[in-house]
């Protein structure tokens, strides 16, 4: 059992592990995060370096606010979960796989005499932020805000980009796959394109539809045409699904059955899948777009819309109603 003797020489507040920046951006969008490590110097009795873990004065660690030594909270709020966006401006790898769910923010070995914990910030508007840190070591409050100790990093939250619908893209990939006849399935793929690079599209959600928690193996409809009374060959209705974001198939349901198509083999794009009958409704006419947020790598949503031509049998990438409150 550890000796709760053991107190603290030292607390400091990085972005990393080194001694290189205290200041860093983020977008002000609620998801982006970065990541702020506190450091907790160990020492015992005689003055000796001596390991934190297991102290039950570890409970009580937490980020303040350096000036007023408030705790993070309103539109800065503190996590000890990492979420799937980019933590960096520059953005970052696709995330392909769920982020691990995680129960401890240590990461330093048990017996090293410096302790270091990670916590994710994000913020929901735009400011500035001085991080310190506070733990309860024996009744007494200990801070790093310049009472006793004075450590702190500065985070920038800035307006998130936005990107207007001409950034996005709509198209049709790879060849279409044919069930029995004249009943089909065709993948489409929606992308965005900025500041000359592929920004990934890391999720999405509608006010329209149900989501499961981290995704589900099924896709969602998402849009049926009705019945087509002027039949010119292609179909007498179709329908589309928006595939979930993880793994590499997904599913819609069907009158015969079941069909599996695969997702992902392009990483940073939505799946959308159309599916082509002959068969009359089976769910009754879309009544105006689909609208939907994309969110991107960063944690930015931009509201679209998807409409069908039925004389194309295809879909159109539109405006959202709700896309000219992003400009304004």
């Amino acid at each position: 059992m550890i000796d709760e003797q053991v107190g603290i020489s030292r607390i400091e507040v990085k972005l990393d592990s080194t001694n290189s920046g205290q200041h860093k951006v983020l977008y002000a969008n609620g998801r982006m995060q970065v990541r702020v490590l506190v450091l907790l110097h160990g020492i015992d009795n005689n003055g000796d370096g001596a390991s934190l873990h297991g102290h039950p004065a570890l409970q009580s660690l937490r980020l303040i606010a350096y000036h007023g030594a408030r705790p993070l909270e309103g539109d800065w709020s503190v996590t000890v979960q990492e979420n799937r966006y980019a933590h960096e401006m520059t953005g970052g790898a696709t995330r392909l796989t769920e982020v691990p769910r995680v129960t401890d923010n240590r990461v330093s070995n048990v017996s090293d005499p410096v302790q270091i914990f990670q916590f994710w910030v994000s913020a929901s508007r735009p400011g500035i932020m001085e991080v310190a840190a506070e733990i309860v070591m024996d009744g007494v409050v200990l801070r790093s805000n310049g009472i006793g100790f004075d450590s702190s990093v500065t985070l920038e939250a800035v307006p998130p980009k936005k990107y207007n619908r001409n950034s996005f893209s709509l198209y049709k990939f790879g060849a279409f796959r044919e069930l029995v006849y004249e009943e089909r399935i065709q993948t489409f793929h929606i992308g965005l394109q900025a500041d000359g690079r592929q920004v990934n599209l890391l999720d999405w959600y509608s006010n329209d539809v149900a989501l499961n928690p981290y995704d589900a193996d099924d896709a969602v409809m998402v849009y049926s045409s009705g019945t087509i009374n002027h039949y010119s060959g292609g179909g007498r209705s179709f329908y589309g699904y928006l595939a979930p974001i993880y793994g590499q198939t997904a599913s819609i349901h069907t009158p015969h059955g079941y069909v599996n198509f695969r997702i992902n083999d392009v990483p940073g794009v939505l799946t959308l899948v159309q599916r082509t009958t002959l068969q009359t409704e089976e769910k009754p006419e879309n009544e105006g777009a689909f609208e939907l947020a994309v969110i991107d790598e960063f944690g930015t949503e931009h509201w679209l819309a998807i409409e069908g031509d039925k004389v194309q049998r295809t879909f159109i990438l539109g405006e959202s109603k709700r896309s000219t409150k992003q400009f304004s």
